[in-house]
């Protein structure tokens, strides 16, 4: 099967030059998927076939590496970005029994996230040992055969965290992170990718050590409270560097069985306004060459929960059009975390100075 060609992005980190050795098809408007609400069930036929980056949960992969090569054999040039939580621990991290709950470990943890996910608890990232044990969730991710990773919850200093921590902790922890994965080559050949989730207040100091950016609501189109922060992204496209864009229109949602797809997809005010991009840097939206796509979010009522799950309505293609659903296999989320093969080991990659 034949792989895509590699490009080589100029990075710097830690204060020297580096080269970052990417994908040929890891470029702003890449189409792309997000499931890391479930596993994805490949006893189903895949779809889409045409979405040449997905975004996983780590350890729905380490409980069921299957899937990364179930997908490479649908899509041989798919780019596999493996999720995790990088601000919080929780109960369903393969790493929560043998690392979080340990004695010497337990005081890393902080306050719990909100509810519905209070089981989460925010991790003291600023202290060297938490950092470290991040860093073998990067490790891990390439280990497994991911292409990139998305660590998530890098805003916890606009949370109560317990440790008071600021932006310029989330800003070390990124960098330090981003150096982990750049140190690390994929199974492909190239260079573990590291993106930004959201904090658009930390873009600054991100946009040209990171390789990516998954955004979340960046048109703020469900809370007038907050400001609208897409075009805080566009210094990664101008970078050529992918920003992934998630809308979350309620009229996805099926009235009937809230947790699954209305197959007409958004209505036709929330589409316009949820899959509106821009034709050229400067626009009022911000999402120049944004790949955008519109998901389920959990609602108020237990009944709509189905958060990123495999409901997906792709823009660009109509009102009505481009709705998709990845079958996933929620049964098979509490499997045993298989340990990670030591046929798997990663070759870390040397930098020249």
């Amino acid at each position: 099967m034949k792989q895509s060609k590699s490009c080589i992005l100029p990075l710097l980190a830690t204060g020297a030059a580096a080269q970052v050795v990417k994908p040929a098809n890891f470029v702003p408007g890449v189409k792309w998927q997000i499931d890391i609400m479930a596993s994805l069930d490949i006893t189903k036929t895949l779809t889409p076939t045409d979405a040449l980056v997905w975004d996983l949960d780590l350890y729905h992969l380490q409980r069921h590496p299957d899937i990364i090569t179930f997908l490479r054999s649908k899509i041989p040039n798919v780019n596999i970005i493996c999720y995790f939580n990088a601000g919080l621990a929780q109960p369903s991290d393969c790493d929560w029994d043998t690392v979080w709950q340990k004695p010497e470990y337990k005081s890393l943890l902080g306050n719990s996230y909100d509810p519905p996910f209070s089981e989460e608890k925010w991790i003291n990232i600023r202290n060297t040992t938490a950092i470290d044990l991040l860093k073998n969730r990067v490790t891990t991710a390439a280990n497994l055969g991911c292409d990139g990773v998305d660590p998530d919850n890098i805003d916890g200093y606009s949370a109560d965290t317990g440790f008071n921590l600021n932006q310029q902790d989330y800003i070390n922890l990124m960098t330090t992170l981003a150096t982990t994965a750049h140190g690390l080559k994929t199974k492909r050949g190239n260079t573990l990718l590291i993106g930004q989730k959201n904090a658009p207040e930390l873009v600054k100091s991100l946009n040209s050590v990171l390789d990516f950016a998954v955004l979340e609501d960046c048109k703020n189109l469900r809370n007038e409270a907050d400001r609208a922060f897409c075009a805080d992204f566009q210094p990664y496209i101008s970078q050529n560097k992918p920003v992934f864009s998630i809308e979350y229109p309620t009229s996805l949602r099926n009235k009937n069985s809230p947790q699954q797809c209305n197959t007409s997809g958004a209505n036709s005010a929330q589409y316009t306004a949820s899959c509106e991009i821009d034709s050229a840097v400067g626009g009022k939206r911000g999402n120049f060459k944004f790949s955008e796509i519109l998901k389920l979010r959990d609602g108020a009522d237990e009944s709509e929960h189905g958060e990123l799950n495999g409901c997906t309505q792709y823009c660009g293609q109509g009102q009505g059009k481009g709705v998709v659903v990845t079958p996933v296999n929620e049964e098979i989320d509490g499997d045993e975390c298989k340990p990670v093969s030591k046929s798997l080991k990663v070759m870390a990659r040397e930098f020249a100075a």
